[in-house]
C-alpha cells in the first residue's frame, strides 16, 4: 500500500513538473504573454489534438491557471452584448439583471468545479489573477478574494462603483494591483493579496477610461508599475505608489497592454488626440517628445515606442506604420510582433525597431482582438472569425507552421501550459495538445 502511494506521488509530480509554469494571469506569467516552458501543439481543431471542450457563457476573460485549477470570469445571463476585447480590456456587457460569475474548471477534463455567482457588481469579465493559493477577480464595483476550492476570503468595494471597468488586476509580490480609470475620479491601488487591505492608492483625477491592464516592469535591479491611461503612460513605484514618471504621448484611448524586454518598453498607443496641456509636475520627469520625429508636445500620436527605463531618457525607437488597433505587441525571442486587422503580421528587431518583415499577409484577412501568444519558438495568431495561425517566431521571412480552424469567434487571448493552448470561444472553452 506504501509503495502504491509513494508510486502514486512521483508519477504525479513528474507529471506536473512537465507543466512547468503556470498562467497565472492576463497574457501569462508577468503578463509577458509568452512561457519559458510550455510545448503547446502546432496543428489542432474540433477533430484533431483536442484534448476536451467544455460549454462556457460567452466572455472575453483568459484562462487563468495554476496547478489543476482553471479560472474564468463570466456573465451569467442567457443574452449578452460582446463587444471587442481590446488589449487588456476584456470587456463584455451583459444583462445587469443576472450579472457576472467567477468559475473553476478542472485542468484535465474541463469539469467545472464551482462557480460563484456576484449577482449585479458588475457587467465586465476581466482576467482573474492566482498566486497559487488564491485566485482574485476585479469587477469594477468589487475585488473578490477566493481560496482555490471557491471559499470566500475577503471582499474589498470599490467607492463610487464602474461597472465597466475592466482592466485585468495583477500581483506584485504580496500585493494585488487594480486599475480603476473611469470619467471622474480615476485611481490605481494596492491591496493586500491576504486581507484585502488598501496599502496605498494613487489617484488619478486627470485621466479618464481607459482599458489597459497595468504592467510590471523589471529591468536591472529596478522595478516600475507602468500603467497606461487617457493621453498618458504613467510610472509608479509599486511599493508605495509614489510617481516616478508621466509619457504625455499616448492617446485619448488606453486599450492596449505593454510589453517589455531587459532594458525597454513597449508601448503601442492609437487614435490622434490632443494629450495633456504642458508638462508634469516640476518633481515628475517627463520624457522627451522632442526625440521623436514629427510628433510635438502636447500632441498625442498613433505609434509604437520603445521607451528606455529612467523616464527621461528619449525614446529608443518609434513607428507609426503598420499598427493593430485592439490587440497588444508580443516581445518574444529579441523580436517584436504585432498583428493588425486584415491579418498581417509585422514583426520588429526590438533592439533596434527595424523590420524583419512588415505587413505580411498570413492567409487569415480579419480582425484580431485577442493579442498574440507565443512558446516553445512559435508566435500563435487568433483571429475574431476564429483561425489560429501558427508562425515560425525566428524565421527571417513570414513562415507558417499551421492554420488551425476552429469556425467559432476568438475575442480573448489564449492561454499557453504544459503541452496544452486553451482557447477561449463564445461558446466553448477548449483545451488542445499534442496526441496522447
Amino acid at each position: 500500500m506504501r509503495l502504491h502511494l509513494l508510486l502514486s506521488v512521483a508519477i504525479s509530480l513528474g507529471v506536473f513538473s512537465a507543466r512547468g509554469e503556470d498562467w497565472p494571469q492576463f497574457r501569462g506569467p508577468g503578463g509577458r504573454g509568452f512561457s519559458e516552458t510550455a510545448t503547446p501543439p502546432i496543428g489542432f481543431g474540433p477533430s484533431s489534438n483536442l484534448f476536451w471542450k467544455v460549454a462556457i457563457p460567452g466572455g472575453v476573460s483568459s484562462p487563468a491557471v495554476t496547478g489543476e485549477r482553471i479560472f474564468l470570469t463570466a456573465p451569467t445571463a442567457n443574452k449578452i452584448d460582446t463587444l471587442p476585447q481590446i488589449g487588456g480590456l476584456d470587456f463584455l456587457t451583459a444583462d445587469t439583471e443576472k450579472g457576472i460569475e467567477t468559475l473553476a474548471l478542472n485542468r484535465e477534463d474541463g469539469r467545472i468545479l464551482w462557480k460563484r455567482n456576484l449577482g449585479r457588481e458588475g457587467t465586465t469579465t476581466p482576467t482573474p489573477v492566482t498566486d497559487g493559493i488564491s485566485v482574485y477577480v476585479y469587477f469594477g464595483s468589487i475585488v473578490i478574494a477566493y481560496d482555490l476550492d471557491g471559499q470566500e476570503l475577503w471582499r474589498h468595494p470599490i467607492d463610487k462603483p464602474d461597472s465597466s471597468a475592466s482592466s485585468s488586476p495583477i500581483l506584485i509580490d504580496d500585493k494585488l494591483i487594480i486599475v480603476c480609470d473611469r470619467e471622474t475620479d480615476s485611481f490605481v491601488e494596492a491591496l493586500d493579496k491576504k486581507t484585502g487591505r488598501s496599502l496605498w492608492r494613487a489617484d488619478r483625477p486627470q485621466f479618464r477610461r481607459a482599458r489597459a491592464t497595468p504592467f510590471h516592469w523589471k529591468h536591472g535591479q529596478e522595478e516600475e508599475l507602468i500603467v497606461s491611461g487617457s493621453f498618458a503612460l504613467t510610472s509608479y513605484d509599486p511599493n508605495t505608489g509614489e510617481q516616478k514618471w508621466r509619457f504625455p504621448g499616448a492617446a485619448r484611448w488606453a486599450m492596449s497592454s505593454l510589453a517589455a524586454s531587459e532594458n525597454l518598453l513597449f508601448a503601442l498607443t492609437m487614435k490622434d488626440g490632443v494629450g495633456e496641456e504642458g508638462t508634469s509636475a516640476t518633481d515628475i520627469p517627463v520624457l522627451d517628445l522632442t526625440q521623436l520625429s514629427g510628433i510635438e508636445r502636447p500632441k498625442a500620436a498613433s505609434a509604437l515606442r520603445a521607451i528606455r527605463p529612467g523616464g527621461c531618457t528619449v525614446i529608443a525607437w518609434n513607428s507609426v506604420r503598420s499598427l493593430p488597433y485592439g490587440n497588444s505587441p508580443l516581445y518574444y525571442k529579441g523580436r517584436l510582433f504585432t498583428v493588425k486587422s486584415g491579418g498581417f503580421v509585422t514583426v520588429y528587431d526590438a533592439k533596434t525597431g527595424e523590420p524583419i518583415y512588415q505587413d505580411e499577409r498570413i492567409n487569415a484577412p480579419d480582425d484580431y482582438w485577442s493579442s498574440p501568444v507565443a512558446a516553445a519558438g512559435r508566435v500563435y495568431f487568433a483571429s475574431q472569425k476564429g483561425i489560429v495561425t501558427v508562425m515560425d517566431a525566428t524565421a527571417k521571412t513570414p513562415t507558417i507552421l499551421a492554420q488551425n480552424k476552429l469556425d467559432e469567434q476568438i475575442l480573448a487571448t489564449p492561454s499557453l501550459i504544459g503541452q496544452t493552448i486553451l482557447i477561449r470561444t463564445a461558446k466553448n472553452l477548449y483545451s488542445f495538445g499534442a496526441s496522447k
